[in-house]
C-alpha cells in the first residue's frame, strides 16, 4: 500500500470513529415532531452589503417558541443568525447560506447548539440542520434536528423534526 492511500484510509477511520461514537450501540433515540413559532427580533446585529452586493449578517438575535411533542426540547429559543444573502425578487427577496448558534428553555433545563442552513434562491424556503446538546436534567443527552419553513415569510412557522438521543446499556 502506498503512503497516499494509508494516509486516506486512516483518515477515513478517524472520521467513521467520529461520527459514530454519538450514535453508539445501545443508544436510545426518540424521535419528535413540531413547530417553531417566530416571536421577534431581539438584535439586528451588524449587517451590511459588501461591494459585489452580498448581505452580511453577523450576530443578529431572534426569539422563537419550540412546541413539539416532547416537553424536554419544547421551550422558549434564542437563535444567533449568521448569512451571506443575495438579492431577490418578490416574494423571496434573499436567499443565501445561513449559520449560528441556538439555545431552548424550559423548566427541566436548556440545549445548546449550532446549525447550518440556507434559504434558497427559487423559492425562498430555508432549511436547517440543528445539532444540540443538553444540560439541566437533559445532562448527557444529545438531540438532531431539521426546520423547514415552505414559505418565503421570515416569520412563516417552521416544521421541526428531530431525535433525542440517550446513552444506552450494550
Amino acid at each position: 500500500m502506498n503512503k497516499r492511500l494509508f494516509t486516506f484510509a486512516v483518515a477515513g477511520l478517524i472520521m467513521l470513529s467520529i461520527l459514530a461514537g454519538p450514535v453508539a450501540a445501545g443508544t436510545i433515540r426518540t424521535e419528535y415532531e413540531g413547530f417553531e413559532y417566530y416571536v421577534e427580533s431581539v438584535a439586528p446585529g451588524w449587517q451590511w452589503v459588501s461591494e459585489d452586493g452580498v448581505l452580511h449578517i453577523r450576530g443578529g438575535q431572534e426569539a422563537y417558541r419550540d412546541e413539539v411533542g416532547d416537553a424536554r426540547i419544547s421551550g422558549d429559543v434564542l437563535v444567533t443568525l449568521n448569512a451571506n444573502f443575495h438579492f431577490a425578487d418578490a416574494p423571496v427577496k434573499v436567499y443565501g447560506p445561513m449559520w449560528g448558534t441556538l439555545r431552548i428553555d424550559n423548566d427541566g433545563g436548556y440545549w445548546e447548539g449550532s446549525w447550518v442552513g440556507k434559504r434558497t434562491e427559487s423559492q425562498g424556503f430555508s432549511y436547517i440542520r440543528v445539532v444540540m446538546r443538553g444540560h439541566g436534567d437533559y445532562e448527557g443527552l444529545q438531540a438532531r434536528a431539521e426546520y423547514v419553513r415552505e414559505s418565503p415569510d421570515p416569520v412563516a412557522l417552521f416544521a421541526v423534526h428531530g431525535e433525542i438521543m440517550e446513552p444506552g446499556g450494550d
